[in-house]
């Protein structure tokens, strides 16, 4: 049961490839008819080729199939036979006309008008023609099969299967004597072009089937012509007048065999076999009797034709053989010289037409070699003058870009010399203002300086004439008191503008990087905002990387980072780009962890992807920075 289930799956198969197979055929088949040029043509042909070639693959399994016992019903598949064998016969239409060339015999006579009569006679006989040479190939691989099975001490072992081989050898031979015949007849107009469509299908049949054992137990060669109705017409059977000729030759010539020698016995054997090569063309000259007789100044060959039509084989004026034997009455001498003559004549006039012949192919070739020749000087020449123009547009393009290059480094040193004599400008400035401003404060000092000491001189003084003179009154102890704490206020203002180590430094200055010139009214220093971590938690992802990739070295990295890790994401340092979990990991050790992660792309696209089944190891993660 589950061998006929197996079976039936395969069947299944096979018929949906045919499906899709002739579905493929038929586009194909409409491109090769809609094509514009010869070159489309064959291309679609060459396609076509290969989707019958699998086609015909199919039909040998079907065929085995049909031929086997394993399957019960075989309707759909001999449907589905005569479905790859019609695609097969339009094949064959598209590859006759492919290979026909337009200013060929062929192609002109396609291009001829005939009419439909005229053409169905002539389509008829092409057909035939095919499976005439069908039948020849049989034949051929069957002697070819025999010739092997007879070999060594084959002919007694495989002496069925020989004898099976002669029987097949016998029937394609029995059908191509009819077929070439009926050829005959048709173009004679002795029978309809459409009687003969009456057999096409059982000797297509017969071709394809031959070799299956069903169809030969139902064969019947008597039958197979009768609807024809070949036997009211006067055709002589070309097998039986073969036959009764070479059995009558042979009676002949083991007659005289006993009553002659050895040279009348090796003679006659030459005149039984000339006599056995004449029935290959007895229905013509079953024709020709009808009409005219031959003339005596006919070929050698239309002379055996005639007198093995009349059926005299040793009573005629001259019997037919490649030599004259001594039982045929002697030609005259006139006769044998002028054939010799004739022949020789002949010979040298094929020589002349092969000599001309020759020479006029050598002129050919030379022609087509000459004109080869000079398309590949033609050919030389207009590659080097496009490798010229090539050349002279890379140094027109080299000389361009050399132009622009040193362009833009005259525009840099420019900028840059600028921007040197600014800093110079503005460390001068900078400088004059730390001067002034030291010399104001030295001045400060000097005033405060003065005016303590002046206080203090006041004060010795009043110190120094404090017994004369303190009977002077409590006017001049007030104002001494007074100048000293002038004196000492002076003093703590002083200390309290005391310059310190970083008024030595000097003042930073932001520079860019990458200078480039852009109008004076865009902002030229950075924010001081960005100093605020606060301000990267309201920034995008996209943001956070970018200030990541392009401010290396600066807190604003640091701030970026910091908040890229608060998002769930995480450095690798190997790969140097940062990842996040798309889903949990599916397997996870102390040493790595695996599953399907979201990565920032920074170097080709600047965008999140997506990695499957990725292996995060630990070693590579960066966890120095703490959020």
């Amino acid at each position: 049961m589950s061998n006929q289930r197996k079976l039936q799956t395969e069947i299944d198969r096979v018929i949906k490839k045919v499906d899709e197979g002739v579905e493929l055929f038929d586009d194909i088949y409409e491109k090769v008819y809609s094509a514009d040029t010869q070159n489309q043509k064959e291309k679609y042909e060459t396609e076509l080729k290969k989707e019958i070639k699998k086609l015909q693959r199919l039909r040998d399994q079907i065929k085995s199939w049909i031929s086997g016992s394993e399957v019960k019903d075989k309707d759909q598949l001999l449907e589905y036979r005569r479905l790859i064998e019609t695609k097969m016969e339009a094949f064959k239409v598209v590859e006759k006309e492919t290979k026909t060339k337009t200013f060929s015999k062929e192609g002109l006579a396609r291009q001829e008008k005939l009419d439909p009569e005229e053409q169905k006679k002539a389509d008829t006989v092409n057909w035939i023609g095919e499976i005439i040479e069908q039948l020849h190939n049989m034949i051929d691989e069957k002697d070819l099969e025999i010739e092997t099975l007879s070999s060594g001490k084959g002919k007694k072992t495989n002496k069925n299967q020989i004898e099976e081989c002669n029987e097949h050898l016998a029937s394609h031979k029995f059908h191509v004597n009819k077929l070439e015949g009926i050829a005959r007849l048709v173009r004679n107009d002795r029978i309809a072009a459409d009687t003969v469509d009456q057999v096409k299908e059982d000797l297509e049949y017969y071709v394809d089937s031959h070799g299956e054992d069903d169809y030969m137990m139902a064969y019947d060669e008597e039958g197979f012509y009768d609807e024809l109705g070949l036997d009211d017409l006067d055709v002589v059977n070309v097998d039986r007048v073969t036959q009764a000729s070479v059995s009558s030759k042979k009676k002949d010539d083991d007659a005289s065999s006993a009553t002659s020698g050895s040279k009348k016995d090796k003679k006659s054997k030459n005149s039984s076999t000339s006599s056995s090569m004449i029935p290959l063309t007895i229905g013509r000259a079953k024709v020709s009797k009808k009409g005219s007789i031959p003339s005596n100044e006919a070929t050698p060959t239309k002379i055996g034709r005639a007198s093995s039509s009349t059926g005299s084989s040793s009573s005629g004026p001259a019997p037919v053989a490649p030599a004259p034997t001594p039982k045929a009455p002697a030609a005259p001498a006139g006769g044998g010289q002028s054939m010799a003559a004739m022949l020789k004549r002949e010979s040298e006039e094929r020589q002349k037409a092969a000599l001309l012949a020759q020479q006029q192919e050598q002129a050919r070739q030379a022609e087509l070699l000459r004109q080869q020749q000079l398309k590949q000087q033609q050919e030389a020449q207009r590659l080097q003058q496009q490798q010229e123009v090539l050349r002279q547009q890379q140094q027109q393009a080299a000389q361009a870009e050399a132009l622009k290059r040193q362009q833009a480094q005259q525009l840099l040193e420019q900028q840059r010399q600028q921007q040197a004599v600014q800093q110079d400008a503005a460390a001068k400035q900078k400088l004059l203002q730390q001067q002034a401003t030291r010399q104001q404060a030295q001045a400060q000092q000097q005033n405060v300086l003065n005016v303590g000491l002046s206080g203090l001189s006041l004060g010795n003084a009043v110190g120094s004439n404090a017994p004369t003179a303190i009977s002077s009154g409590s006017s001049q102890l007030a104002g001494g008191k007074d100048a000293t704490e002038r004196y000492l206020s002076a003093l703590n203002d002083s200390f309290m503008q005391i310059p310190t180590g970083a008024d030595n430094e000097r003042q930073k200055s932001y520079t860019p990087r990458n200078p480039y010139p852009t109008p004076s009214c865009y902002p030229s220093v950075p924010s001081p905002i960005f100093d605020n971590p606060a301000v990267f938690e309201k920034l995008g992802t996209d943001a956070l990387f970018f200030i990541f990739y392009y401010a290396q070295g600066t807190h604003q990295q640091y701030l970026a980072a910091k908040e890229l890790k608060k998002q769930s994401w995480r450095y690798h340092k190997k790969y140097m780009t940062w990842f996040q979990r798309h889903e949990e990991p599916t397997v996870t050790t102390d040493e790595y962890e695996q599953g399907t992660y979201i990565y920032f792309d920074y170097e080709t696209g600047w965008g999140q992807r997506v990695k499957h089944d990725f292996r995060f190891d630990y070693s590579f993660l960066e966890d120095s920075l703490s959020v």
